[in-house]
This record gives C-alpha cells, structure tokens and sequence, in this order.
C-alpha cells in the first residue's frame, strides 16, 4: 500500500515510541504524526491542517475512545476515504467486527516486541 504519511494516535508514549521505531525501520520516507490525544488528531483532520494517507488507532483512551474517534470521523464526507487501521491489545471478534461495519478498514492486535510490529506495519508502508 505504501502509506507516506501517518496518523498514530495512542495514549500511551510508549507505544507510540514502538510506532514511531516500527515505521523508521520499514521506511525512510514516511512521515508519522503521533497524538495522545485523539480529539486534538480529529480537529487537525476537521480543520484540514493535515489529511494523512491512514489512520493507526488505539481503542482505550481517554476522552475520545477508539470506537467514537472512527464514527466521528467517517461522518465527515471530506475525511471518510481515509483508512483507518485499529491498533489495540484487544481481540475480541465482535469488537473486530463491530469496528469494521463502522468503518474501519483493518485491525491489527498490538504485539510486544518491535519485530512483531515492523512486519505487522511493512505491508502498509513498502
């Protein structure tokens, strides 16, 4: 797919580090934005400051979960083309499910090493 910029938002500084490490690995040419905080990542969008080539989302954060980020930003016409691909610890099948017939275009389960991620991450970014 060959994603160039990036959109990461997670609560968590540590996986956005890991993020940050996977895609530096897999490519010298994208560009990853990273947010803690998913309404701030979701008034960039609105205001059109920056529009990424996709979207990796966490699920459990705080003010605007995972689940409320993807409704919201689909209900946007100038946004809802965007791939937004889930990025969380959870696996539920039904949560799976229930994030794709809202939107979402895949769902990867967060490993716990760094080379797990980069070929996690490498078919969207070579």
């Amino acid at each position: 797919m060959g994603y160039t910029t990036i959109f990461h938002i997670d609560d968590d500084d540590d996986d956005i580090d890991f993020f940050a490490e996977a895609v530096n690995q897999l490519s010298a040419s994208a560009n990853c934005f990273s947010f803690t905080d998913a309404a701030a990542a979701l008034e960039k969008l609105i205001n059109g400051e920056m529009i990424p080539d996709a979207i990796f989302l966490d699920l459990n954060m705080p003010i605007i979960n995972g689940q409320e980020f993807l409704l919201k930003l689909k209900a946007y016409e100038m946004l809802e083309h965007i791939p937004v691909i889930i990025l969380s610890t959870s696996s539920d099948s039904y949560t799976i499910h229930k994030l794709k017939s809202d939107g979402a275009s895949g769902f990867l389960t967060k490993p716990s090493g760094i080379k797990e991620l980069v070929n996690l991450l490498r078919p969207y970014l070579i």
